[in-house]
C-alpha cells in the first residue's frame, strides 16, 4: 500500500485508478483509511463475498487464518478483468514495472 501511495501519480499518468478492497467491517475500515489518511477510494467487502469469488480468501494456512492474500486486479474502462494477481503469501506483490507493462499491453491491444 505503501508503494501505491508513492506511486499514485504514476498511476494517474497512466489513466490508472487505484482502489482498495478490504475484507473487513465498515467501522474498522473506515478508521483506519482515516487514521492513514489514504488518498485513493477504500471499499469493504464484510461478508468477504469478493475476496472468496478471485481465490484471494485464506480460511487457514501457515500465517494466517481468516485472511486475504495481497491480490491486485486489473479492470479495463469498460469493466472487463484483465489481470487477477493473488500473492502466495503475505509478502508476495507484484512489481509495478509488471503491471505497468501489463497495462500497457492491454492499452495496445484495444
Amino acid at each position: 500500500m505503501a508503494r501505491l501511495e508513492v506511486e499514485l501519480d504514476e498511476w494517474t499518468k497512466r489513466g490508472v485508478a487505484v482502489a482498495f478492497v478490504f475484507a473487513q467491517g465498515l467501522k474498522v475500515v473506515d478508521a483506519f483509511a482515516e487514521r492513514e489518511g489514504l488518498p485513493f477510494p477504500v471499499l469493504v467487502d464484510p461478508e468477504r463475498r469478493m475476496v472468496r469469488d478471485y481465490g484471494v480468501y485464506v480460511r487457514i494456512n501457515f500465517e494466517s487464518w481468516n485472511m486475504a492474500r495481497p491480490s491486485v486486479v486489473l479492470i479495463d474502462p469498460t469493466s472487463i478483468v484483465r489481470e487477477v494477481f493473488v500473492g502466495r503469501h503475505s509478502l508476495e506483490w507484484p512489481e509495478s514495472k509488471d503491471l505497468w507493462a501489463l497495462v500497457e499491453r492491454h492499452e495496445a491491444d484495444g
